[in-house]
């Protein structure tokens, strides 16, 4: 006598999937161990983070779900298959292939003069135009990784207004997804509460200038400059410039 009524049988037959539609699953898990097994420390870094686990724990219910919804509601095998296959690329491209998407970017410093060629000839003059006004350099230090790849100088200079910038020059930092670019009052700081966002880091390599906004003394007391990743609200890398 058959230990489960046929009626019973035929519905977890449809629910369960056949082993080749499991093929997203196993690129997924594959993807994900290899990001695990090449870098660690980053790819365990999110499990620091709250926010990180309660992404890990939503995407991984809602594939669940999904995959007893679409059982019932979508009878053809292969567009399932197709559909939870786009899915797992479309995470594997928001969590894994950021990591290895390299982006440099190098600026001159904000306000650097720019020669420009002249469409007319003009008179000679004798006058000397005024030499632009260098900036200060005001503290220094070296970026350090927080479960991250980091290397680079970090600067803070003040202009001859008065206003201030960060300058991140010749860095690389291990790229990921949303890097933003806070400075946050203390030492070592490895968190943005009570930081300001000064911008979107631009690259994760080259030298780059960030305006800081003329309302913070950062010049008064230690200040970190944080990289913060957004997408897994986890630090990246950090630095605490000393006085020159």
């Amino acid at each position: 006598m058959p230990l489960l009524p046929s009626v019973v049988r035929d519905r977890w037959r449809t629910l369960w999937p056949h082993w080749w539609e499991l093929a997203p699953e196993v690129v997924l898990v594959g993807g994900l161990t290899f990001f695990l097994v090449d870098e660690p420390d980053a790819a365990t870094s999110s499990f620091e983070s709250l926010r990180a686990v309660g992404l890990i724990v939503g995407v991984t219910s809602a594939w669940l779900a999904a995959r007893l919804l679409l059982a019932r509601v979508v009878p053809w095998s292969l567009l399932r298959m197709l559909l939870f296959g786009a899915a797992a690329v479309g995470i594997l491209v928001v969590v894994v292939l950021p990591a290895y998407d390299e982006d440099s970017v190098v600026e001159a410093f904000p306000g650097a003069p720019v020669v420009e060629p002249s469409e007319e000839p003009t008179a000679v003059t004798t006058t000397t135009p005024a030499e632009p006004v260098a900036p200060e350099l005001v503290r220094t230090g070296m970026f350090e990784g927080i479960d991250h790849r980091a290397s680079g100088t970090v600067s803070l200079y003040r202009r001859a207004d008065g206003t201030f910038v960060v300058g991140l020059e010749r860095f690389d930092i291990q790229p990921g997804p949303d890097y933003d670019v806070y400075v946050v009052p203390g030492e070592d700081r490895d968190a943005r509460d009570g930081g300001t966002r000064l911008d979107d880091l631009r690259g994760n390599q080259g030298t780059q200038y960030y305006d800081v906004p003329a309302d913070l003394a950062v010049d008064e007391g230690p200040w970190t400059v944080l990289i913060w990743c957004q997408t897994f609200g986890v630090p990246v890398a950090n630095s605490t410039p000393l006085s020159v």
